[in-house]
């Protein structure tokens, strides 16, 4: 062995092994292997491997790998791997696999993977911590401010202050036309409001024919029967439909029909007298069963006369 110095340059050979150092550098290896450093770095390798490091880098392998290391960084791999980074970067890998990185970035694979990353992006498979709630298109009816109206007709009332619809009735005869619910939305603007359409007025000198004690009215879109002046030889009363339809009203004949006592009839639901035609009808009945389910029973009426059934459950 020959020296010149301390710190130059030394060369050892070492049974088919070759190590080569300068510049104050400590190089080490053993087996076959082969490895150069320079410029104050430190470098080992064993079992038959190359490391190559350069400017104040610190690289090791072993067991036939191959690690190349640039730049102040400091990359490690073992197991048949290649392993390269720049740049101020952390790669670590095992198992014959695979690893990049570049930018300030950290990775780590194993098991015959591959895996790449740079420029400090998220991954896509971490989670927000958490999720907006997202809100509703309706607010509390209190934050619209002054309450809308509706002619002939009006909200019912409560002391709900966080309520999130107003309900909405007409005045008797009235008939509520659109949504029964009027709502507020998130701008403070009031939903759809409904309508009342006024009955048909059926007064008594306009409908003669008609055995009126007072002018009546029908709600808009539905039809009532009203007794007749007119009756047959045994004093069976005539009755006569009388329809409302966009405010118009439109009379049937008078023919043969029955009048519904509500005091003879006192079991069933009954306000005033009705008046039927030769038809068959359910009606409500003023009990209940014993669930305090409602109960119905069937009325007909037939020629004239007047035919019910005890009350039972409508299924």
């Amino acid at each position: 062995m020959c020296g010149t110095g301390d710190g130059g340059s030394s060369t050892s050979s070492d049974r088919g092994n070759g190590g080569t150092s300068s510049g104050g550098d400590r190089s080490t290896s053993s087996g076959g292997d082969r490895s150069t450093s320079s410029g104050g770095d430190r470098s080992t390798s064993s079992g038959g491997d190359r490391s190559t490091s350069s400017g104040g880098d610190r690289s090791r392998s072993s067991g036939g790998d191959r690690s190349r290391s640039s730049g102040g960084d400091r990359s490690r791999s073992s197991g048949g791997d290649r392993s390269t980074s720049s740049g101020g970067d952390r790669s670590t890998s095992s198992g014959g696999d695979r690893s990049t990185s570049s930018g300030g970035d950290r990775s780590t694979s194993s098991g015959g993977d591959r895996s790449t990353s740079s420029g400090d992006e998220a991954s896509p498979n971490v989670r927000p911590s958490a999720r907006p709630q997202p809100s509703g298109p309706f607010l509390p009816v209190d934050s619209c401010g002054e309450k809308p109206t509706v002619d002939n007709g009006d909200f019912i009332s409560d002391s709900d202050r966080n309520r999130m619809a107003l309900t909405f009735k007409c005045i008797n005869y009235y008939k509520l036309v659109g949504p029964e619910q009027v709502m507020c939305h998130s701008d403070k603007t009031w939903s759809k409001l409904p309508i009342c359409k006024a009955p048909c007025t059926i007064d008594k000198r306009t409908f003669y024919l008609l055995d009126l004690k007072k002018d009546m009215f029908v709600k808009e879109g539905e039809s009532q029967t009203f007794l007749c002046k007119e009756t047959d030889y045994w004093k069976k009363p005539f009755v006569a439909d009388v329809r409302c339809l966009n405010g118009d009203v439109t009379t049937g004949s008078c023919t043969l029909g029955c009048k519904l006592d509500a005091r003879r009839y006192y079991w069933l639901d009954l306000t005033q007298d009705m008046f039927l035609k030769d038809e068959r009808q359910t009606l409500n009945c003023k009990q209940k069963d014993y669930w305090g389910r409602p109960l119905v029973a069937n009325v007909q009426c037939q020629n004239g006369y007047l035919t019910s059934n005890s009350c039972y459950q409508l299924n």
